[in-house]
């Protein structure tokens, strides 16, 4: 390792509160004590990090309330230190921490908020794609269909969950007071893209529909997706039914491709 790299490593340490030799490497400037010196610069990277738990997690800071939300802070930056370039996924880890560590994990609700806003904004930073229209779906000949495959835009994303989270995300995002947490039996799935005018937007799916998505993502086609239909509508009304579902997809920009 260079000194340089050495230097840097002992800094970054430093910064965040593990031992570290850094102090000793600084040279004393009068009147300012080293360790007054250094302590800014560690004040400082620690409130860019809460700068940015606060700018991802605004409704999960809105649930928690200003005292559990401090605590989230601090043990968020003392057990998840930085450890990438970009600050957009920093906080990757909150719904971890929120699953794994007391007092938070007493609570199923937390961890399911944090991890429905990082998907929110998992679609919102996806790259650009042009989208196809119905026309493309009018246009596929008849022998095709069977075969067909679908690409998705790169912002979509499904989000599962088995507690009311997103009802609990949208009250407090509408100022209102959140619902009392409920535990679901069963999972329910949330549709999450990035419409065409780079708004983010989410819908609630039936199982039928969230299966067959799931079998288009895992590239399954059209044939057996229809298949999988059939555990849930009549046999006669599964083309139909399988139809409706593409035509909202392309018709929400979900769609960037048919391959041929």
């Amino acid at each position: 390792m260079s000194n340089l790299a050495r230097l840097q490593q002992q800094f970054v340490a430093f910064l965040q509160g593990q031992p570290s030799e850094f102090s000793k490497l600084v040279s004393k400037q009068a009147p300012v004590p080293t360790r007054t010196r250094l302590g800014i610069y560690q004040n400082a990277y620690h409130m860019r990090l809460r700068e940015t738990i606060d700018n991802d997690h605004p409704v999960l800071g809105a649930y928690l309330g200003d005292e559990l939300y401090d605590l989230l802070v601090q043990k968020y930056i003392e057990l998840y230190p930085s450890k990438v370039k970009s600050l957009r996924y920093f906080c990757d880890g909150i719904p971890q921490l929120l699953a794994e560590v007391k007092p938070f994990s007493a609570h199923l609700i937390l961890s399911s908020l944090a991890a429905f806003e990082r998907i929110l904004l998992s679609a919102f930073d996806a790259k650009d794609q042009n989208v196809i229209t119905i026309d493309k779906l009018a246009s596929l000949p008849p022998e095709q269909w069977p075969v067909m495959n679908l690409i998705f835009h790169p912002s979509v994303r499904i989000f599962q969950e088995q507690i009311n989270a997103v009802e609990t995300w949208q009250a407090l995002k509408g100022e209102m007071k959140p619902p009392a947490p409920l535990k679901r039996e069963y999972p329910v799935f949330w549709l999450v893209w990035r419409n065409q005018e780079r708004l983010t937007e989410f819908r609630h799916v039936s199982a039928p529909e969230y299966v067959l998505f799931n079998h288009f993502q895992q590239g399954g086609d059209f044939g057996s997706g229809c298949e999988l239909l059939s555990e849930y509508f009549n046999v006669d009304d599964v083309p139909v039914k399988a139809v409706q579902f593409l035509q909202m997809w392309i018709n929400s920009g979900l769609i960037v491709d048919i391959p041929q």
